[in-house]
């Protein structure tokens, strides 16, 4: 019987309201959170094929009664209500395809966020777009919300998305006890280890200069 009562019959479509879906575009390829009665879901959209793929919205289901509770799109980060029509969602907006966590106590998920489609171009991505891509992004589990983010490739155009799931410890500290942290291994080799409550780092990172050039002078990152 819950099974019947879940969304319709049982189930509830993820691309509602993410306007045109094409043929295996959109995919669930990690488990979902379920934290506080709430079902946080990711999906996968295909890279490198259209300038404008299927939005990178994540969703929050009530877990009975599979009700839409919030949606956050990291194109429009600063609400999560949920939206209605085709373009309710900018089109190729950053997903989260690889699996992500949370933490019950704080009430945060921890989303390791990918980057806009075009991944190997920037030009056409928002000022939200590129502070959210590539990041690791905790959102209040009832809201729905940023609590803080830390990114680990800024205007990323190497496809250098996060591909593992971050990992919740409670790491020993100087004085004998233990900080919440929360540790994030990335493509490019480095593993990350922050306070989970403020997303900062637990030793320092270092902004070293790179080279720029390329198609894209002016959007590439000068570190």
């Amino acid at each position: 019987m819950w099974a019947r009562s879940f969304g319709n019959q049982g189930t509830v479509n993820l691309a509602e309201d993410m306007g045109e879906i094409y043929d295996g575009y959109v995919a669930i390829n990690s488990a979902p959170v379920v934290m506080r009665d709430t079902l946080v879901v990711g999906h996968q959209t295909i890279d490198g094929q259209r300038a404008f793929g299927p939005p990178g919205v994540i969703k929050a289901y009530d877990v009975r009664t599979g009700a839409l509770k919030w949606a956050w799109d990291a194109a429009d980060p600063d609400t999560a209500t949920p939206k209605k029509g085709p373009n309710a969602y900018k089109r190729g907006s950053p997903d989260v395809w690889t699996s992500f966590t949370g933490d019950d106590k704080l009430g945060l998920v921890y989303l390791p966020i990918g980057n806009s489609s075009g991944d190997y171009w920037s030009g056409t991505r928002s000022p939200a777009e590129n502070k959210y891509s590539v990041s690791l992004t905790a959102l209040n589990i009832d809201t729905g919300l940023p609590a803080c983010t830390f990114q680990t490739a800024h205007k990323d155009v190497w496809d250098y998305d996060p591909g593992s799931q971050p990992t919740l410890v409670d790491y020993p500290d100087k004085n004998g006890g233990k900080t919440p942290a929360i540790i994030m291994p990335t493509k490019q080799g480095e593993i990350y280890v922050l306070d989970r409550r403020t997303g900062k780092s637990l030793f320092g990172v270092e902004e070293r200069p790179v080279p720029g050039g390329g198609v894209e002078p002016d959007q590439c990152s000068p570190t």
